[in-house]
């Protein structure tokens, strides 16, 4: 049973995967974010980020992009849709 520091932890390591997902099927299947959307989605990782070195964030996203990050989440689920590897040379 994991206690409540090891809990938040772990929901706030699966929403920095889940906005991962959601850049890259944006990226690779079809652009359905737009520049400022990314940044947003992007400034949303770096407060997940912060929480996650102890700081306090007062980070909200906007509900149009709380909209569209779960509609591309369907997509997502609804496909079985797996992103390409990142291969590093």
């Amino acid at each position: 049973m994991m206690n409540q520091p090891e809990q938040i932890r772990e929901e706030i390591l699966n929403e920095l995967d889940q906005l991962m997902l959601i850049l890259q099927y944006s990226s690779e299947k079809t652009a359905m974010l737009s520049t400022g959307e990314r940044i947003m989605i992007n400034q949303e990782r770096a407060a997940l980020f912060r929480a996650l070195a102890g700081e306090t964030i007062g980070f909200l996203q906007t509900p149009e992009i709380e909209q569209k990050k779960n509609s591309i989440l369907k997509l997502i689920n609804r496909s079985n849709w797996k992103p390409k590897e990142i291969v590093y040379e």
